[in-house]
């Protein structure tokens, strides 16, 4: 870059950064006005002071989140564009990590010390656990939440219907055969609302494969249990019309347990293998 646009960049920057909105916006050169707003988003975030209201005020996203932090919790969530609604959520976060310590008590308040370590999942599964007490299994990890089977339905209830979490979407469900007599069923939720996501995983025993149906929370995991049922045999309990979607009715055995035998005839016709070179 030639001296001449550098300082070019460097002026429009403090001028920006003083005040003068148009600063940057009147650079003719579109490469060079670029580089600019890209210093300028470097100078702010290094800590050089600038006024709150000039700096958000042609910025919906920085509006929204200024708004946000001063206690309007819709702010964010009245933005009608779906992208633009994701910026600002991901800036809302940043911006409160970012507040310095001197800010005021009430800023404080609403940066809860112990969680910023916290994913959104372990967020979550403590709120799971203070909700649905003896609910969380042992075995936990930052990118899932491992739940006992007996409370399901209702967690899978409050999940869809809290107002803060408005889990809408039933993405995927499948099973897992984790050998050693343990099966285990993995739900894939997301809230088209406020775009968060997470997977909820539940263990059971195959001697006692019972897991509580939830077609009757999100309509589509009818067909996702109907097959999970089909190929590893957990049974969801309550679902409505749970038999075999992928295999006859009368087929024996689970398919894609460890364990499985394919039977050698069905109704007196054999069986085909796999043919080799398959494996």
């Amino acid at each position: 870059m030639s001296d001449e646009k550098q300082k070019l960049i460097d002026e429009a920057v403090n001028n920006a950064l003083a005040g003068d909105e148009d600063a940057i916006n009147n650079i003719e050169d579109r490469v060079t006005r670029a580089k600019a707003k890209a210093a300028l988003v470097k100078a702010k975030r290094s800590g050089v002071p600038v006024d709150k209201d000039e700096s958000i005020a042609n910025d919906p996203i920085a509006i929204a989140v200024e708004k946000a932090l001063a206690g309007d919790e819709d702010a964010i969530n009245n933005i009608e564009d779906r992208v633009t609604r994701a910026k600002a959520k991901a800036a809302l976060v940043k911006a409160k990590r970012e507040k310095p310590n001197n800010e005021s008590s009430s800023v404080k308040d609403d940066l809860p010390s112990p969680e910023e370590t916290l994913n959104f999942n372990q967020l979550l599964c403590q709120k799971i656990a203070e909700k649905f007490p003896e609910s969380i299994d042992v075995v936990q990890n930052k990118d899932w939440i491992q739940l006992k089977p007996e409370n399901w339905l209702e967690i899978a209830t409050w999940l869809k219907t809290d107002k803060d979490l408005i889990f809408d979407s039933l993405q995927c469900n499948t099973g897992m055969d984790l050998g050693e007599g343990v099966l285990e069923s993995r739900y894939n939720l997301h809230s088209m609302k406020h775009l968060h996501s997470t997977e909820i995983r539940i263990k059971v025993n195959i001697e006692n494969p019972d897991i509580p149906s939830v077609e009757k929370v999100w309509r589509v995991a009818d067909w996702f249990e109907r097959e999970t049922y089909d190929m590893f045999g957990i049974n969801f309990t309550g679902h409505r019309d749970l038999r075999r979607i992928l295999l006859p009715d009368d087929w024996q055995g689970w398919p894609l347990r460890k364990d499985y035998e394919e039977q050698e005839t069905y109704h007196g016709i054999v069986v085909p293998k796999v043919k080799e070179g398959w494996e």
